[in-house]
């Protein structure tokens, strides 16, 4: 008989950080951290990369975080009021933060991930690179489009190598990705057990239960059986390293949910009260529109 873990309640004085990958339902994550801390104890780093196109080699190479958004994070962490970092940015930030800061992150198969990144941008109509989403296939748009998080993004984003160039995940940046999530990551959750992976995260970090509807939802996009089976082998091959990602993090999620009464938690999420929905903002493509990456229009 498997002894499920007794629940104690964690220290809740380490900074706790979301490494928040695109299109992995973190905007509804985001609603429940809303609930969970103040905004005064939130801070946000956003870093290129959902809508980013690299650029071509430049005497100065821009940083993936300006560095003015490094001395705010740095003037943050100094007055020892954050408790919550969150944000699109990937694990080269770790060293910019306390050696004891717990992670969290979710991950999503990622065929499922590049077709609601591409249906994303194409209802995005005010966006720099929604033309660019109207002129390409989902085959182009992963393939050729020099997109960087349709490049083994996730893997990309937990080794911390979204810097780069498409084409350039290696195994050894799989396998650091790997060590990160298995050795730095307090809860590894999926889109695809977001329930589950919520009474991980209410457990670990001590949060008050609490629910939210679903933001963020790509309605209107084809479903995955829908999609021609060429497309979805371009996909496929484009993302290898981000699928044995994904099989690695799913390991490591089921270890997590096996300790615990996972059925007798659920329905304790379930019958808790909803977290309000949170003030309409900047969608994080707009930022990263701002931050100046370059649309490769007219490729």
């Amino acid at each position: 008989m498997i002894m499920k873990e007794e629940y104690t309640v964690p220290d809740q004085r380490d900074l706790v950080a979301f490494v928040h990958i695109p299109k992995t339902a973190g905007t509804t994550l985001n609603a429940i951290l809303a609930h969970q801390y103040a905004a005064d104890e939130t801070h946000e780093v956003m870093m290129r990369g959902m809508s980013w196109i690299m650029p071509g080699p430049r005497l100065l190479p821009r940083p993936l975080v300006s560095f003015s958004k490094l001395r705010r994070l740095k003037a943050a962490l100094e007055r020892h009021a954050v408790r919550l970092v969150r944000g699109h940015f990937d694990m080269s930030l770790a060293k910019r933060l306390p050696a004891d800061t717990r992670y969290f992150t979710f991950l999503r198969d990622p065929v499922e991930r590049a077709v609601s990144h591409y249906w994303h941008y194409r209802r995005l109509t005010a966006d720099p690179i929604h033309a660019l989403a109207m002129r390409c296939t989902l085959a182009e748009w992963v393939s050729a489009a020099g997109l960087v998080e349709m490049d083994n993004g996730q893997t990309r984003r937990l080794a911390g190598a979204m810097d780069l160039p498409c084409g350039r995940v290696t195994a050894p940046i799989l396998e650091r990705a790997k060590a990160n999530l298995a050795g730095k990551f307090a809860v590894v959750g999926l889109t695809e057990r977001f329930e589950e992976s919520l009474v991980l995260l209410q457990r670990q970090f001590g949060w008050p239960l609490c629910r939210a509807a679903a933001l963020n939802v790509g309605d209107g996009r084809p479903q995955r059986a829908d999609v021609g089976a060429d497309a979805l082998k371009v996909v496929a091959d484009c993302n290898r390293f981000d699928a044995e990602l994904y099989r690695f993090a799913a390991a490591l999620f089921e270890q997590a949910a096996s300790r615990i009464d996972m059925a007798g938690e659920l329905a304790r999420l379930r019958a808790a009260p909803s977290a309000p929905r949170p003030p309409r903002a900047a969608p994080a493509d707009a930022v990263d529109a701002a931050m100046g990456h370059r649309p490769a229009l007219g490729t």
